[in-house]
């Protein structure tokens, strides 16, 4: 069996346990990156699952909408992405998805998060940090 990458998306924050779709067969390659599966993922899934990405030049790209959910559709929630249950430090551009001999399968977990109530770090901050402006 080739190695996979399992996407599972939870778009509702009142329900946190609840994943609102799963993609379990994700081809997964040496030095993939989560945009990059979730390029395959659209491709194989175009039917139920889509997203939108936005450049932040200096911080790389970001996922800002997903199914629909975007960013700040709810005040202060934003998507997070982790990779294997650790919350990425980067954007989705700059994530790579780390292998070795004993793993066969990935979990990139998505959720749209209430990122008011917390201090912001890694992803979050990048996120909600505005752009230099330019004279």
């Amino acid at each position: 069996m080739s190695n996979i990458v399992k996407i599972t998306i939870f778009a509702d924050p009142n329900k946190p346990d609840k994943p609102t779709l799963k993609l379990p067969d994700i081809p997964w390659f040496a030095g993939i990156t989560a945009l990059q599966a979730m390029v395959i993922g659209e491709a194989m899934h175009e039917e139920n699952f889509s997203f939108r990405v936005v450049y932040k030049s200096i911080f790389g790209a970001f996922i800002d909408s997903i199914d629909g959910v975007t960013d700040g559709d709810i005040p202060n929630h934003f998507w997070m992405f982790s990779i294997d249950g650790s919350p990425s430090e980067v954007g989705v551009s700059e994530a790579i998805i780390q292998e070795d001999q004993s793993k066969t399968s990935a979990e990139v977990e998505w959720r749209f998060a209430d990122i008011g109530s917390v201090p912001l770090s890694g992803q979050a901050a990048l996120k909600t940090k505005p752009l230099p402006r330019t004279t």
